[in-house]
């Protein structure tokens, strides 16, 4: 008769002990490739995010309006911001209908759009104001009109002018009846990432009517000065 031998105890808490490495090894292995996948998502996430607003203001600057018949009405306006991130302002007219709800009440006509980083509600981010080009900017109508966020993730917003006297760029825009013909905007996006930097993204644009409202504006100086 056969003498029947099972596992001692020792064995067992060794088998045991090799299982419990190797699960942690493939726990571990699928955590990181979970964790990656993670980054990745929310990375690509961020990038349409930021490709998505930067297409819009795209759009509304390539759509930008000005009658030489009545330039303070279309002037491009640019406040500098001293915040860090920053923080600057722009305004100008355009119709383009790319931040304004489908139930917009100036949806069809000529909208001023004013684009800043701000508070709205408790809530900081990137924010639009809009109404209708027939409105003063500085009238109480206008400044009436409430901001909302577009993104709470976009934390700063910075802007550069091409100079074409110059020939280089600057961060001021001092020409009042006039639109930049090329500009260059910075995004600042919150990562998803903890403690990380600001991710920025960058936007350079030629406008169309820029260089027509810099021949009016030039213009109108030649002609002030041969009087």
């Amino acid at each position: 008769m056969k003498n029947k031998q099972g596992f001692t105890l020792l064995e067992v808490l060794l088998a045991m002990s090799l299982l419990s490495i190797m699960a942690v090894m493939i726990f571990g292995s699928f955590r990181a490739v979970l964790d990656a996948t993670t980054t990745a998502e929310n990375a690509l996430d961020e990038l349409h995010l930021s490709d998505n607003i930067l297409s819009q203001i795209e759009e509304t600057l390539l759509s930008a309006v000005f009658f030489d018949s009545d330039p303070t009405r279309y002037t491009f306006l640019y406040e500098k911001g001293t915040g860090k991130p920053p923080n600057d302002l722009l305004s100008w007219v355009t119709r383009s209908k790319a931040f304004l709800p489908s139930d917009y009440p100036t949806r069809e006509g000529l909208n001023r759009i004013e684009l800043s980083v701000q508070d709205v509600d408790g809530e900081e981010g990137l924010a639009v104001r809009a109404y209708s080009s027939l409105l003063d900017p500085e009238s109480p109508e206008a400044e009436a009109v409430e901001p909302w966020l577009i993104s709470k993730r976009v934390k700063g917003l910075e802007l550069y002018f091409y100079d074409l006297t110059e020939q280089d760029w600057v961060d001021e825009w001092e020409r009042n009846n006039q639109l930049p013909v090329t500009l260059a905007l910075k995004l600042y996006v919150e990562s998803d990432q903890p403690d990380s930097d600001l991710n920025v993204y960058t936007l350079k644009v030629d406008i169309p009517v820029g260089k027509l409202s810099r021949e009016t504006r030039r213009g109108r100086r030649r002609t002030r000065e041969s009087q």
